[in-house]
């Protein structure tokens, strides 16, 4: 009965076109902190309140972050918080201090914007590959 309602269930979130959407984070500062994947589904709350986050170890140098989804448009940001605080660190105007990484591998100058840092998450899309920086 058990198994019934496991095939069951992924059969109806296949049906309404939630997929996994797997996203290759690399230039993790290896052993340092952790890894803050955050995923946004609206402008509205761009910064402010993910849809979905996930906290990845820092123990290998390329994680993926992995998230059921239904298909659409999503803002990624990622961060490795390095002092493990919880948050993404900023100098006194707003620089991050620690490495951080966007949707589209986007560099933004000044406040990041949902537009750039926004894809498409679709059937037969090209993943997300995400290479961490330092902006200082």
């Amino acid at each position: 009965m058990i198994l019934t309602i496991v095939v069951l269930s992924l059969a109806t979130a296949k049906s309404y076109g939630q997929e996994t959407l797997a996203i290759k984070i690399s230039n993790i500062k290896k052993n340092t902190g952790n890894v803050v994947v955050e995923l946004y589904n609206n402008k509205n709350s761009w910064l402010k309140n993910p849809y979905k986050k996930l906290v990845l170890a820092s123990n290998q140098e390329v994680q993926t972050a992995s998230f059921n989804v239904p298909f659409g448009n999503y803002g990624l940001t990622i961060y490795q918080d390095v002092n493990e605080n919880g948050k993404s660190d900023m100098n006194f105007i707003g620089i991050p201090k620690e490495p951080i990484g966007l949707g589209n591998n986007y560099k933004p100058f000044g406040k990041p914007k949902f537009e750039s840092a926004m894809f498409e998450f679709k059937r037969n899309a090209k993943s997300q590959e995400i290479k961490l920086y330092e902006v200082l």
